[in-house]
This record gives structure tokens, sequence and C-alpha cells, in this order.
């Protein structure tokens, strides 16, 4: 798109439109300027309100709403009150999101949602890299360039969902690369945004790659039957992995320690932090709590309270010092909010899923799936980096009225 052209597309966003595609793209290039987005966007509904063509109750927009009120109810039983107020603004996305969605009006596609995602994403990667070219070259500290790797590859959030949101880029990306002729410019994004996966050292944004593109690759081939350049593709994929995984390198050594890890593992009297075991050890604790039968959860704000009480228990000092959540957002919404809250969750997932099918979007199922594979392994929305971009996503790309009719499964 030439300068003409993007003042154009400018000029035909309202208040509405252009305050959503902040947040959107912000919540990925700098989180913390992420409120503004919400400032302006409370301010601009009362300009661009829309007629209510559905009901609220009947909508996505409802689930989140129903989720966040369970959060307040369990305030009334939590004995960590700082904790659970921290929760609740932590979250105020559930509340904000749904309500200005419903009272707004918008003239985005769903493609241009992704479009500005996928952008989101490229741009951030790119800064990235010249921010790691300059503390390399000026803060060396001997550290063979290890501003181009690991936790130091990602200054403004975290790897896991940083290297998340990039898997999403590059399932966009490819998308689009059997919808256009002109594919060159588009596989160099897709190999620009993988490589970056991989200098995140993110064991989960790393299998979440592979998997889900080679998803993506074997639905092209079964509805276009170009078995020959497609799986030409998948072989690519595939040996990008083992090529990682088999040159010495952090990659390399992260996924070796997974089985070494998990060997023997003792579920009590264990001292160890590794962060594989770490897991294991913290679903156990997680699922030993909830067997205690607390129906509605410990309360929004004891989760980890809770944790830490099992762990010292089980003796296992290392990650009860370390205080950890349970790295699955779905066994800490049961500890938080019980089975309750546990339901609205999934249904929150099986609605997009329905959703996707509703509207054959096969791009909007994987990237629900991504999210639904990344809550099994992580409490995804204890972080703003994870809360913000999956309210955002979640709603918009099961919205009709925020759909439009391209990338069906047939396209993807």
């Amino acid at each position: 798109m030439n300068a003409g052209g993007i003042r154009d597309f400018y000029k035909s966003l309202n208040g509405n439109d252009r305050c959503l595609i902040f947040i959107l793209v912000f919540s990925i290039l700098c989180p913390p300027i992420v409120p503004l987005g919400f400032m302006a966007w409370i301010i601009s509904t009362f300009r661009h309100k829309k007629e209510k063509t559905y009901s609220f109750w009947m909508s996505m927009e409802s689930l989140f709403v129903i989720y966040y009120l369970f959060l307040i109810i369990g305030m009334a039983w939590t004995n960590d009150i700082e904790a659970g107020f921290f929760k609740l603004e932590n979250k105020l996305s559930f509340l904000l999101f749904p309500l200005l969605f419903y009272f707004s009006k918008f003239s985005l596609s769903r493609s241009t949602i992704l479009n500005m995602l996928l952008f989101s994403a490229g741009l951030s990667l790119l800064i990235y890299e010249f921010i790691a070219i300059f503390k390399s070259l000026y803060y060396p500290e001997n550290n063979n360039w290890g501003y181009f790797k690991d936790v130091l590859f990602s200054p403004f959030m975290h790897r896991g969902y940083y290297a998340f949101y990039l898997v999403i880029g590059t399932l966009i990306c490819h998308s689009k690369i059997y919808q256009n002729a002109k594919k060159t410019n588009l596989i160099v994004l897709f190999l620009f945004l993988s490589f970056g996966v991989f200098q995140t050292f993110s064991k989960a944004g790393i299998l979440t790659w592979l998997v889900f593109n080679l998803i993506l690759l074997l639905n092209f081939i079964i509805n276009r039957g170009n078995w020959k350049f497609m799986l030409t593709i998948g072989i690519g994929l595939v040996i990008s992995v083992f090529a990682f995984l088999n040159i010495e390198s952090g990659v390399k050594n992260r996924f070796e320690k997974v089985p070494l890890s998990l060997e023997e593992i003792q579920l009590k009297n264990n001292n160890s932090a590794e962060s594989n075991q770490s897991r294991i050890l913290m679903w156990n604790a997680s699922i030993l709590s909830l067997s205690n039968g607390y129906f509605l959860g410990y309360g929004t704000g004891d989760d980890i309270s809770i944790l830490k009480a099992q762990n010292l228990r089980d003796h296992n000092q290392a990650i009860a010092i370390k205080e950890l959540n349970s790295h699955n957002q779905f066994l800490t919404t049961a500890l938080q909010i019980g089975l309750p809250g546990l339901i609205i969750l999934l249904a929150i997932f099986i609605k997009n899923w329905r959703d996707s099918f509703r509207d054959k979007h096969l791009l909007s199922l994987l990237i629900s799936l991504c999210f639904f594979s990344n809550f099994l392994i992580e409490s995804f929305l204890e972080r703003q980096a994870g809360i913000v971009l999956f309210c955002l996503l979640t709603i918009t790309l099961s919205k009709e009225i925020i759909a439009d009719k391209s990338d069906k499964f047939s396209e993807n």
C-alpha cells in the first residue's frame, strides 16, 4: 500500500476503529501505553455509538463479563484481599472489551484486524533485531551475541508470550501466501517471523509454530491438491526444526533437558526449580489442592498462597519459595473461582470454535487453538501481555459484524 492508500485507509476509519487498531498494534509493540487506547475508545464510543442489533447476553461478550463477575464474587471468600484486587485490576479488559465492543460502531473487517496484528508482529521483531544489534555493539559484556536469543531478545515482553504472537503472525502470513499471486515478500516475512520464534528459545513457541503451520499446510494440500509444491514446503518446515534441534545451540539444549528433567521425577521432597520439573510439580500441587472439594474455588486472590502451602506440605521447598502459579490457566481459574469459572472459560473457547466453523474461517480456529494449547502449559491470563490480546482477538474474530467473507477454510 502506498502513502496515498494509507492516508485513504486512515480517513475511512472512525474513532472506534482507530482505538481498536491502536490497542492491537501496541499490545505487541509497547504494552505500557495500551491504556491510552482504552481511554480514547471510551470517549469515542459516545461519538460513534451503534444501534443494538443483537442480544448482549447471547453474544461472546457476555461470557467475558460473566467470567469477570465470578472474579468479583470470588473476592467474598478470598483471604489475600490485596492480591485479589490486583487480579481484578489486571483482568479489567474482561469487562471493558465486551462493553466497548457492544456499544461501538466499526468499519473494520476481520482481514484488517489480522493484517494489523501481522504488521505489529513484523515491526516489533524488526525493532528487537535493531536493539540486539545496538546492544551487541555497545554493551557486549562478553555474552557472545546473547542479545539475539533467549530472554534478552524480547526486552518489552516475556519471551513465551512474544513467541506466541510471532507464531500467530506466521500463521497469518502463511495463509496469505496461498491467496496472493506475489508470494516472494510474504515468504520472506514468514521466514523472518519464524526465525524470530526460534530466537526466543521458547519450547512452546517452537512446537506451536510447527504444529499449526503444518495444519495450515495440510488443509491447503487437501483443498487445492497441489501435493508436489506443498509437500516441498512441508518437508522444508520439518527439516528447519530438525536442523535447529541437531545443531549445537540453546534451542537444542532446551529440548534435550525435557526428557532428562522428567526422568523419575519426585512429586514430593523435590528441591528442584528446573522449569520442566516445576511445571509438573505445580500441576500436581494444583490438582491436589482442587481435590479438597472447593466447588467455588479458594477465592480470587488465593491461588498462589494455596499452591505454596501445598508445596510446603510436599516438601518441595525450591518452588514453594518462588511462589509460582499453576502454569495452566484452566487450573488457575479453577483454584480462583472454582468449577463455574472453569466452565465459563471453556465456554468462551467452545463458542469461538463454533463461530469459526460457522464462518468456515480456519485461521480464526487455529488462533483460538493456539491460545487453548498455551493455556494448558501457562497461566496465560495472569499477565497483561496475555489478557488484552486474548480478549481482543477472541471477540473480534468470532463476530459476524467484523467478519468479512475472505479467508475461508477452502482458501487458506
